[in-house]
């Protein structure tokens, strides 16, 4: 599962770009906004790009502490969000995907000393045959009685965009309910809990994955960046991804102090992105109005222009996106040395329309 997810080193170009303005407060009273982290490895000997050293995960445990962050169940931030109640300023919640076992070694003992509860999407397939160090049944009842939820990954964490050779859009479709439903029942069986909570492996979504997703009544959740808040569609929701060159405190601190950028997404360009459609645009509407000049957009290749029709933004590249995934990462300063900020994942063929797989 290498490359699970792609910061381009232009976030931290985006961050220093933006650092001297900060002290400037565009934002009047702040929107329902809480900030999710996601997690693999926890680990110094597992692969980098996946992975966060014990040492640094507690360092950022540590941080929240002292910086007064209250830690929500996943369940109780969802249950928020859809009610439309009012929530703390410093909201965050713990995740992690695939269920390694340095879950179990490494985070679990920091996580239930400080009784903060968490989330483990679980990919079933793997538990059940104990590819690739997983957790066991018996250790997820463990935590799961000690604040842990158990969440579903699908059961063989597939690309699902991706068709199979000769699979139609009805078989197709099928099978993904099957990798959802069978997960489920899977969890139900070993765990006794029925979370109807979903993350997309790899963070790979598309507009009928996403109606799937919705269908059987899930809310959903990828791996771009950005911060929870009431104009973010339920079947997306972002998370931090913490890890490789992503997991020191800086940028950490950044991330935690995040806030839900006030634009809703009208318009964008379908995953997967075809070849011949390889210059995708970002469409978002915002609901007041913005200091145009502060909000700004990066993508693989750097800054990306940005076009106003009143108080909707809309967001092109000059250049192609790479095959494989990627994103536009939008930025605008909140004060007190706060960000807005949301993202949009890609996902583009190869120049020969084959899939960049793992």
């Amino acid at each position: 599962m290498k490359n699970c997810y792609q910061y381009t080193r232009n976030q931290t170009i985006l961050f220093l770009s933006l650092i001297a303005i900060t002290s400037m407060n565009f934002a009047q009273e702040q929107p329902f906004s809480a900030v999710i982290f996601t997690y693999h490895h926890v680990s110094a000997t597992t692969p980098f790009i996946t992975s966060v050293k014990p040492e640094h995960f507690e360092e950022q445990l540590l941080y929240l502490e002292q910086q007064q962050f209250e830690v929500w169940s996943l369940p109780a931030l969802i249950d928020a969000l859809v009610r439309k109640e009012a929530i703390p300023n410093k909201v965050t919640a713990i995740t992690f995907d695939d269920a390694y076992e340095s879950i179990y070694t490494t985070a679990y003992p920091q996580l239930k000393k400080r009784q903060w509860p968490f989330t483990i999407f679980v990919t079933t397939d793997s538990v059940d045959k104990q590819f690739n160090h997983q957790l066991t049944w018996d250790l997820l009842r463990e935590m799961s009685d000690n604040g842990a939820i158990i969440a579903n990954h699908t059961v063989n964490h597939p690309h699902m965009l991706r068709y199979l050779s000769n699979e139609t859009e009805q078989q197709w479709n099928d099978r993904i309910v099957s990798e959802i439903n069978d997960a489920q029942q899977r969890i139900k069986k070993e765990i006794g809990s029925d979370h109807k909570l979903f993350a997309y492996p790899y963070g790979e979504h598309s507009t009928a994955l996403k109606k799937i997703v919705k269908d059987l009544g899930y809310i959903a959740f990828g791996q771009q960046s950005g911060a929870l808040g009431t104009l973010i569609e339920q079947q997306i929701i972002p998370r931090f991804p913490i890890s490789g060159h992503y997991a020191d405190m800086k940028g950490f601190s950044q991330k935690a102090n995040t806030l839900a950028l006030p634009a809703k997404e009208i318009s964008s360009h379908d995953n997967p992105i075809l070849p011949s459609d390889a210059k995708p645009a970002l469409t978002l509407s915002f609901e007041s109005n913005v200091h145009k000049p502060y909000f700004q957009c990066y993508g693989p290749e750097g800054e990306l222009p940005v076009t106003w029709e009143g108080n909707v933004a809309t967001v092109t590249t000059k250049t192609d996106i790479p095959a494989g995934r990627s994103r536009y990462n939008c930025t605008l300063p909140a004060g007190d040395q706060r960000y807005y900020w949301f993202s949009k994942p890609w996902v583009r063929l190869k120049d020969n329309g084959e899939w960049l797989l793992d």
